[in-house]
């Protein structure tokens, strides 16, 4: 299955003083000409090895954050001094200096800000805060991404991804999914995005809740159904993948071998479901869904089973 990973998203500085957390309370103080500059990296940085001289270890295209010592610092030192770090600062590759606790800034921050149309944020909050809701907003803004030809389905709180050859029958399992009480998150295209070691998924905001079958056209289930029957996103859990049935194809009858699907870097539980004649799909998925929460609990019924057999083999022989 083809993965059609995004390019690193990155985020323009002035979009992120629009669009911040409220409580962050960002203003800006000068440099308005860089607001432009790309923020590439989601963990906010503090800047001390660089202000005692290494600058090396500035990271490209993360959000500088200037606390209480960093101001002290630039405060107490030479004027010639100040101005070589402030110029050192200004050649790295830096998108945005960010000073907390609404410290006044230093004049040659001010000017060197202007004439290197670096943008000088500030927040009131303290630094430690500061950084946590930054880099928690960062982390989600700038998510790796995929989109995924599938169908996202909420059965019983856990994520299935429905994967599979065009005219399979993803749609119509996930139709009759959503009369059993299930939830749509999105049908066609799924658009994942990595937050830590967690993958959510959603779908395209100009089809979501919308689904294609053959016969009917585009329907929109959130018309049809209500609320109640679609999300707008959903973290994923399960991958299933509907394969036409082969009869020269081996399928796993037993459970054993427990399959992983990677998307992301991230490895998901897999399983391969032929699709024949007389399969009624959607109970199929419900099944797996409900086995897999099983399983989070510690409960497998192949290994139990295979356990079972063991122990009678060994007190026959």
């Amino acid at each position: 299955m083809n993965q059609r990973e995004a390019p690193r998203p990155t985020l323009p500085v002035g979009d992120l003083l629009s669009e911040a957390p409220a409580e962050l309370t960002l203003r800006l103080v000068a440099g308005r000409a860089g607001l432009k500059r790309d923020i590439a990296c989601s963990v906010p940085e503090r800047p001390g090895l660089a202000l005692a001289g290494h600058a090396d270890t500035l990271l490209a295209g993360a959000v500088q954050v200037l606390g209480k010592s960093e101001v002290a610092y630039l405060g107490r030192i030479p004027e010639e001094q100040r101005r070589l770090l402030v110029e050192r600062l200004g050649a790295a590759s830096i998108p945005c200096l960010l000073l907390t606790h609404g410290a006044a800034p230093h004049p040659d921050l001010l000017d060197a800000a202007e004439h290197l149309a670096i943008p000088l944020l500030s927040t009131p909050r303290t630094t430690e805060r500061a950084i946590d809701l930054l880099g928690r907003y960062l982390e989600e803004r700038l998510a790796p991404s995929v989109a995924l030809h599938g169908t996202l389905i909420d059965i019983y709180g856990v994520g299935v991804l429905i994967l599979g050859e065009s005219g399979v029958g993803k749609s119509e399992s996930a139709l009759e999914l959503i009369l059993r009480g299930h939830r749509l998150v999105s049908d066609d295209t799924v658009t994942i995005r990595r937050v830590g070691t967690l993958l959510n998924g959603t779908g395209p905001e100009v089809s979501r809740y919308h689904m294609e079958l053959r016969g009917l056209g585009i329907i929109n289930i959130k018309d049809l159904y209500g609320v109640a029957a679609v999300r707008e996103r959903k973290d994923l859990d399960l991958v299933v993948k509907l394969d036409p049935w082969q009869e020269d194809k081996v399928y796993d009858r037993l459970g054993l071998d427990e399959k992983k699907y990677t998307i992301l870097g991230v490895e998901l539980p897999f399983i391969e479901m032929p699709v024949g004649p007389g399969r009624n799909l959607s109970i199929l998925l419900e099944v797996a869904a409900r086995h897999h929460l099983l399983k989070r609990k510690g409960y497998h019924a192949a290994k139990e089973l295979a356990g079972r057999i063991q122990d009678a083999l060994g007190r026959k022989s």
